[in-house]
């Protein structure tokens, strides 16, 4: 097993990471003229930071005008990306890695996206039809990843093999669908029998009968799931965009853990049908174990799992996080002025 946070070349990027919890307050933003930059999301509700950034006005504050729109899947959301269609995105921190290292659904000659905070360090279930009772189940069928090289499909592959002993291509087969909708899609059509599925959209299929088998924070401990990322040559000449965005994430994620009120009135705004006891319940596991990142801060162990499950399923050991972090703006964000 690797222990990614005791190697050497990890070690200025992991402290730097552990430190960020004892930052100071974020000091007054300066004032300048509105700009407008679009990001692109996986749906489900841990984007309720971005949707109150922008619903509440933490953006607007910065003088930032977001405007956020939903991909499909991973591999259309790196090549709009690096097209230059969206400025910042929300992601997995894995696909980050992978798309580094080449091993994406996707090859980029130039890609030089980097994570500068932290979304959440899990939020998602592996959902089964109510035919699958237990991970042993699934031997002989299908499941569905957005892809089968990076983001959650990693760790997937990792909790079948620890929870069951099952080997991916020899004990299942894998169906590179989509995001969370496509996934969700795969299974009511019976073209797989399981996958990732994020909140709240993995409780709702509970309640139509499928069944959870494992929560992700719950079957591989600290873990970092999604993270805002922007390319480094595009903030490189807009670092008054990119720490404006900071600030605004920062803000509406302070927001969101100290009004409850105020955070679940945006998730019944962003999700429709949302009753109030869901809302509360929801509310409670992205506050909870596993939830958003406090403060947006990335996860010094959660990203070391990350590595470490490139590793596994990259085919080459991951131990220099520097290039796939950018740490300058939130340190800059949350400086004593």
């Amino acid at each position: 097993m690797i222990d990614p946070l005791g190697r050497k070349r990890m070690t200025k990027t992991v402290a730097m990471l552990l430190l960020l919890a004892a930052a100071p307050m974020m000091g007054a933003a300066p004032t300048f003229a509105q700009s407008e930059v679009k990001m692109i999301t996986f749906s489900g509700a841990t984007n309720v930071v971005g949707w109150a950034a922008i619903d509440k006005g933490f953006f607007e504050k910065e003088g930032l005008k977001v405007t956020a729109e939903q991909t499909r899947g991973s591999k259309q959301q790196m090549r709009d990306l690096m097209e230059g269609k969206y400025q910042f995105a929300s992601t997995s921190f894995d696909n980050v890695v992978a798309y580094t290292e080449g091993e994406g659904s996707d090859k980029f000659p130039d890609y030089d996206v980097v994570a500068i905070l932290g979304v959440h360090s899990g939020l998602t279930s592996v959902v089964a039809r109510p035919e699958i009772k237990t991970f042993a189940d699934l031997k002989g069928k299908t499941v569905a990843v957005d892809s089968a090289t990076s983001g959650y499909g990693t760790v997937l592959f990792k909790i079948l093999k620890d929870k069951a002993g099952l080997v991916q291509d020899k004990d299942y087969k894998v169906a590179a669908v989509g995001g969370t909708s496509d996934r969700i899609k795969a299974m009511k059509d019976n073209v797989a029998v399981a996958g990732i599925v994020s909140s709240p959209r993995d409780t709702d299929l509970q309640e139509e009968g499928y069944n959870i088998l494992a929560e992700v924070a719950d079957a591989i401990g600290a873990y970092q799931g999604s993270v805002f990322v922007v390319r480094r040559s595009w903030a490189k000449d807009h670092e008054k965009e990119v720490m404006a965005f900071t600030r605004g994430i920062i803000a509406a994620n302070d927001f969101v853990f100290k009004d409850k009120a105020g955070a679940i009135a945006v998730l019944r705004n962003r999700i429709k049908d949302l009753s109030e006891s869901e809302a509360e319940k929801l509310y409670k596991r992205l506050t909870g174990p596993g939830g958003l990142n406090r403060r947006a801060e990335l996860n010094a162990k959660g990203v070391g799992t990350v590595l470490e499950l490139r590793a596994v399923y990259g085919g080459a050991k991951r131990t220099e996080p520097e290039k796939y972090i950018d740490l300058s703006y939130y340190m800059k964000a949350t400086a004593k002025k």
